[in-house]
């Protein structure tokens, strides 16, 4: 089943044409890599997914809807969420009210009740609570739900950046550079737990990253961008192997494309 379609995407800033005929047909519970040079185009791609860049041409469809020419927040309502590769956090606010901001998007409650502590909103606080627990739980953040985000580890804040993405119930999550900045341990924790959350979530997964160490174990499909156009797609064994991509990206061998 295709939950995700993307044909012929295309978007130009003035004379440049940073993403040129981008395609991708992404299953249900699917784990798809995009990788490349820095500067191929691969975040101006996830920035069209998400509603940040509007296509110059070509077409997104999720689950048959279009998506093209929705605001952001609304492809997150529809199923669409994503990390950054700069973390973006609240940083003076705790870890359980980061994630809690995440879910306004879903919120169904208004003023009125919100300053009369009605009933349902009494209750709606005390679900939304134990729903933010229960994301923080797996992603070994519980006993620091009352952190300021600030004061977090690097690798927790990117943890707390999954909570925060996770609470919008999304159907595919976009990862960014997700183990940007790590050491090796760190790396390899992270890669145990985007698959944890892939399982348990059942969610469809593209993820943007240089460390192929941490991709190829991982991923389903490899994409392959250079200057805005697919020069390689398949299975991390066939990519891995394809002069096109040696030549363009991993330089001879992917377990030393960290850069």
């Amino acid at each position: 089943m295709r939950i995700l379609e993307v044909k012929n995407l295309s978007i130009q800033f003035g004379g440049l044409r940073a993403v040129d005929d981008f395609n991708l047909s992404l299953g249900k519970d699917e784990l798809v890599a995009i990788i490349g040079p820095n500067g191929a185009g691969k975040t101006t791609i996830f920035n069209m997914l998400t509603g940040i860049y509007r296509p110059t041409s070509g077409s997104i469809e999720l689950e048959g809807e279009s998506l093209v020419g929705l605001k952001p927040y609304q492809f997150a309502q529809r199923g669409i969420s994503r990390t950054f590769q700069n973390i973006r956090l609240f940083s003076n606010a705790s870890v359980i009210d980061n994630v809690k901001m995440a879910a306004t998007m879903h919120s169904k409650d208004n003023l009125v009740s919100s300053l009369l502590r009605t009933r349902t909103m009494v209750k709606h606080e005390r679900e939304l609570d134990e729903k933010v627990m229960s994301l923080l739980e797996p992603l070994n953040l519980a006993d620091k739900a009352d952190l300021l985000a600030k004061n977090l580890p690097y690798g927790d804040q990117r943890r707390l950046e999954l909570a925060r993405a996770l609470m919008t119930d999304p159907k595919i999550l976009l990862l960014d550079e997700p183990v940007a900045g790590m050491i090796t341990t760190e790396i390899e924790e992270m890669a145990e737990l985007v698959v944890r959350i892939r399982k348990d979530f059942e969610l469809s997964i593209i993820l943007i990253e240089h460390h192929m160490n941490f991709v190829m174990p991982i991923a389903d499909r490899v994409k392959v961008i250079d200057f805005g156009k697919t020069i390689s797609e398949g299975t991390p064994d066939v990519v891995q192997k394809d002069p096109k991509v040696i030549e363009a990206y991993l330089g001879g061998g992917y377990q030393n494309a960290n850069a």
